[in-house]
C-alpha cells in the first residue's frame, strides 16, 4: 500500500525535431504520457467545543467522519488542502457537525488505486 504519496507518474517530453540524414526530413516526436490519477480519503474528528485538547479521557466525546473516495490527478499540498476545505466546508453546510461541537482535525490520506482507498476507508468504519 503507498499511502500519502505524491509523486507523480507523469512524463513529459518536449516536442523535438529529429533530422534523418539520409532525407533531411524532420519528424516530430512528442510523447506525453497520460496522468494517472490518485485516489484519497479524507477523516475529520468533531469534538465538543469544551474540549480544549484531545485527550483519551474525552475520546468517548468524539465523532469521526470520513469523505467517499476521491479520484485527484493533482496531489499537490493545496490540492489536498483544497479538498480538505471542501470536505469540511460541506459537512457544516449539511449538518453533519452537531451543536456545540467542532471539527478538531483533518487528514487526508491518499493512494495509488481506488481498492487500497475504499480498503483503508472500510477499516476506519469499522
Amino acid at each position: 500500500m503507498n499511502s500519502d504519496s505524491i509523486s507523480t507518474d507523469t512524463t513529459y517530453q518536449a516536442s523535438t525535431p529529429v533530422f534523418n540524414d539520409s532525407t533531411s526530413i524532420i519528424q516530430d516526436t512528442v510523447s506525453i504520457t497520460s496522468t494517472k490519477p490518485k485516489y484519497a480519503i479524507i477523516w475529520a474528528i468533531i469534538a465538543p467545543n469544551s474540549d480544549s485538547v484531545l485527550t483519551k479521557e474525552n475520546m468517548s466525546r468524539y465523532q469521526s467522519i470520513g469523505s467517499d473516495v476521491i479520484e485527484m490527478t493533482d496531489v499537490s499540498e493545496d490540492s489536498k488542502y483544497k479538498k480538505m476545505d471542501e470536505f469540511e466546508k460541506t459537512l457544516y453546510k449539511d449538518g453533519a457537525v452537531p451543536t456545540g461541537m467542532n471539527i478538531r482535525k483533518r487528514k487526508i490520506l491518499v493512494f495509488d488505486s481506488y481498492a487500497e482507498a475504499s480498503k483503508q476507508r472500510e477499516e476506519f468504519i469499522k
